[in-house]
């Protein structure tokens, strides 16, 4: 079966913090605070406050979390991966799996 996620920012919560939107197919499953003097991907609300106790560690990439949920694992595991690659984030993020 075919799908797509696509992430979003939306705005900068701090000098170190970006939320994004984040949605599966045509859904928004989650927001997600991206937070780089945390060192972490965690879910949020949409005034970018952390919600919960889930958490992908950026250094070493571990999911800290006792119900990570698939939506979850897969958007903060591409988000980590497309910000590690030039450094900082980007506006919109999008994967096609088909």
């Amino acid at each position: 079966m075919a799908f797509s996620l696509r992430l979003t920012f939306v705005r900068g919560v701090s000098s170190s913090a970006f939320l994004f939107r984040a949605e599966v197919g045509d859904e928004v499953a989650l927001h997600l605070l991206l937070d780089r003097e945390a060192g972490s991907v965690r879910p949020a609300d949409e005034d970018g406050r952390p919600v919960g106790a889930r958490r992908l560690d950026l250094k070493d990439g571990t999911f800290h979390s006792v119900n990570a949920d698939d939506d979850f694992i897969l958007l903060a595991s591409h988000l980590a991966a497309q910000w590690r690659k030039p450094g900082s984030t980007r506006r919109e993020i999008r994967k096609y799996f088909g």
